[in-house]
């Protein structure tokens, strides 16, 4: 009988083993109850620095401990640095991927449970107090108002104050700050509606009268004014950009409010007297002005990168179907029918457009939808084919533009941890799944990885290049998080190390941390 019982002792322990084969690399700590937390920043000595959570004194509670590792992955004892933090909100890593909450020093936020944020070095152990949020650049001017907005002082940076008189706030007219820093120079509106400067000589400068609208617009030249003022008369504004502090200025055609400078700083694009489909070119340098009429109102532009293209969505009035317009000083206008402009939040990319301008993103989706699909085209062929980031009733969750120009999303119905990965050409609309349901938790020049597959936060840690047909199952069906090792400008080139949590449904002896290689 005795026989009998270590046989099913023995059934029992293996069935709370993972199935098929061991995971990949070398296990550093073995100890279920242990949490990858982040890898530190490198600092040019050469080792891989893991923090660890572990179970802290109380249930609510964690301890955070390093350990190292050098570059044939000898791993050193591991060191407590804080005992008693918050291990929800420490050591904050959205959506599971580094830098996380790392200070330019490699310094690590954490939030104790008695006190609140503190910083932690993980190479020295010393612990630095988190200092109260000041906006308040140090060397530079600044201004504190006070209760009813029209008063204050101004700071110099240097020590100095002065006292300063406000203009009341103009709810009927358009909305800009009564007082902004540009450079070192102080800009405010006085009561008169005087535009002054008070640069760094502390004396002030008048720069305008009857001011009712100012801004400032970066170029590479450094900033224009953007001015607009009453008339002698009083019966009207007329708006103007450059810099009349040094005499030069330049009258606009329309109203300077809404307008828009082009990214080479020539074009400034408004609408003449503030009509929702009519748009003017008014060329700085030589006074040069085209008009653009569209058939109906117009959102606001959006210039396409390293060109003089001004983009806008129009919407018919009649039956609230959106078309696209594409607006050039020197050609005709472009409309695409049916489609307006979409913002992606994409790595090499911003808003509407790749960060290189080469592509556009839109979608047909109604306005009122709870998923759009995001399709992507050639900027150069606005009216050519557009291919979906995303299939219907899904979302973009993450995306990536590669070096290759093809891109990477993730997209979900339901759960962003639980997303598809897919990698599309925007050239010729070939398109590939990657992994299915779950989350992408790093991406290279020519490789990714990620988890999939994923069930109650556990998945497949997979790995591999984006033209290979299979990718390497690294770690199966239990990997909690992973990272690779922050290093040059490829964060996963073949041979990079890929430090991962593994935590069986069932205790295990792969429970724990684990170290690998990029394949």
């Amino acid at each position: 009988m005795r026989g009998v019982g270590a046989t099913v002792l023995i059934a029992a322990t293996a069935a709370c083993l993972p199935r098929g084969t061991p995971p990949a690399g070398r296990q550093l700590i073995t100890d279920r109850g242990a949490s990858l937390a982040a890898l530190v920043p490198p600092n040019g000595d050469g080792l891989l620095r893991i923090l660890v959570m572990r179970p802290g004194a109380t249930t609510d509670s964690a301890d955070l401990s390093v350990v190292t590792l050098d570059a044939d992955n000898q791993r050193s004892p591991e060191r407590l640095l804080i005992s008693d933090i918050d291990p929800v909100s420490s050591v904050n890593c959205p959506g599971g991927v580094a830098p996380c909450s790392f200070d330019d020093s490699g310094r690590v936020q954490v939030f104790k449970k008695s006190g609140g944020p503190i910083w932690v070095d993980a190479v020295t152990g010393e612990i630095f107090d988190v200092p109260p949020v000041d906006p308040r650049p140090t060397g530079q001017p600044y201004f504190t108002s006070d209760a009813t907005q029209t008063s204050g002082t101004f700071h110099d940076g240097r020590g100095g104050t002065m006292p300063i008189q406000l203009a009341p706030p103009d709810y009927s007219g358009p909305a800009f700050p009564p007082f902004t820093v540009s450079g070192s120079d102080f800009y405010y509106v006085d009561p008169q509606h005087n535009l002054i400067d008070i640069p760094p000589s502390d004396v002030p400068e008048q720069v305008a009268t009857g001011v009712t609208y100012y801004n400032f617009w970066t170029t590479s030249d450094g900033p224009l004014l953007v001015l607009t003022r009453r008339t002698a008369d009083g019966t009207g504004s007329q708006s103007s950009i450059g810099d009349p502090r040094l005499g030069m200025e330049t009258v606009l055609p329309f109203d300077a409010y809404g307008a828009s400078l082009s990214p080479n700083g020539r074009w400034v694009l408004g609408r003449p007297d503030n009509q929702q489909n009519q748009y003017t070119f008014f060329d700085r340098s030589s006074g040069a002005q085209s008009t653009v009429t569209l058939g109906d109102p117009s959102s606001y532009v959006q210039w396409r990168p390293g060109t003089s293209e001004a983009w806008v969505t129009s919407v018919s009035t009649s039956d609230n179907s959106p078309t696209v317009w594409v607006l050039n000083p020197d050609a005709p206008a472009v409309s695409v029918p049916g489609a307006r402009m979409s913002g992606l939040a994409t790595v090499g990319a911003g808003g509407a457009f790749t960060a290189d301008g080469k592509y556009w993103f839109s979608t047909t989706s109604s306005i009122d939808s709870l998923t759009a699909v995001i399709g992507v085209g050639t900027a150069d062929d606005p009216t050519g084919p557009r291919y979906d980031l995303n299939p219907p009733g899904t979302n973009v969750y993450q995306s990536w533009y590669l070096p290759d120009g093809r891109f990477l999303t993730t997209n979900w119905p339901s759960d962003t941890s639980r997303a598809d990965a897919n990698l599309l050409d925007p050239r010729t609309g070939e398109a590939r799944t990657l992994g299915r349901r779950g989350v992408v938790a790093g991406v290279g020049q020519t490789r990714f990885m990620g988890m999939f597959h994923v069930y109650q936060s556990r998945g497949d840690l997979v790995a591999g290049g984006f033209d290979s047909a299979d990718s390497t199952v690294l770690a199966p069906e239990f990997t909690v998080r992973a990272f690779a090792e922050p290093q040059g400008a490829d964060l996963l080139a073949p041979g990079t190390r890929i430090v991962y949590q593994f935590q069986a449904r069932a205790a295990s002896p792969y429970d724990g941390i684990w170290v690998t290689e990029c394949p």
